[in-house]
């Protein structure tokens, strides 16, 4: 699976937790998503109820 880029990532939990990462890269699967940082793994959520990526606007 292919890593998306994005500026920011919201992540929502089943318990209404956020976790929010900036300037990383991430792949979604059923129920989670794995999040990368410079090609390392960061972060690994496997209780996901929606994420949410933005990238801004370059100026």
């Amino acid at each position: 699976m292919a890593a998306t880029a994005a500026d920011v990532l919201e992540v929502r939990h089943h318990d209404d937790r956020v976790t929010r990462y900036e300037r990383v890269t991430y792949c979604a699967w059923r129920d989670g998503v794995t999040v990368y940082r410079d090609g390392e793994e960061i972060a690994r959520h496997d209780d996901v109820l929606q994420t949410q990526a933005l990238n801004l606007a370059a100026v």
